[in-house]
């Protein structure tokens, strides 16, 4: 059996010949040759699209997988934290800074870096809040994407921007 380039080629000389005034075609043979080609290229697409369609799969199966795993060590992590949060409570709580035996310790220790900041309510999210010396002012350009079609759909041209093409995608049934 052909690949699918030799089977498009062999389609391509096809209409080629049908196109060449030169060449004197017997209909029903040609009729016949394409029929086997188009049968060739449709056997030949379904077996692309069955390759598909397994790696699909594949990837579904992998993706359920990865989401089972990621629940899985969330809910560690989680339990780890808890575990460690009381540990630090229940040592300060007996005056330890150490506890354990030779194989596994721990110890309590401070958190290095900046102090924490707490913040009033709703001043975190609303810094407008604090003090003028407090704040940071930020100005963020964005194109106006609606003005640009506007315009460009009545043929104004805008500097720097044009119409693509849009692409194409393969619906598999």
């Amino acid at each position: 059996m052909s690949n699918l380039f030799e089977i498009t080629a062999d389609m391509m000389q096809l209409v080629d010949m049908l196109d060449d005034p030169e060449i004197e075609l017997d209909e029903q043979a040609f009729l016949d040759t394409w029929e086997g080609v188009e049968g060739e290229m449709n056997l030949k697409v379904e077996a692309w699209l069955k390759v598909i369609k397994n790696k699909e799969a594949d990837i579904k199966a992998r993706k359920e997988l990865m989401d089972e795993l990621n629940t899985k060590n969330k809910r560690d992590e989680n339990a780890i934290n808890r575990m460690k949060a009381t540990l630090i409570q229940v040592m300060n709580y007996a005056g330890k800074k150490t506890a354990g035996t030779e194989i596994l310790s721990a110890t309590v220790c401070g958190n290095g870096g900046k102090l924490p900041l707490n913040w009033a309510d709703g001043v975190r999210e609303d810094p407008r809040l604090l003090p003028e010396e407090y704040q940071v002012h930020e100005v963020v350009v964005k194109a106006n994407v609606d003005k640009i079609r506007e315009d460009l759909d009545a043929v104004i041209p805008v500097q720097g921007v044009e119409y693509g093409e849009r692409g194409s995608y393969l619906r598999i049934k």
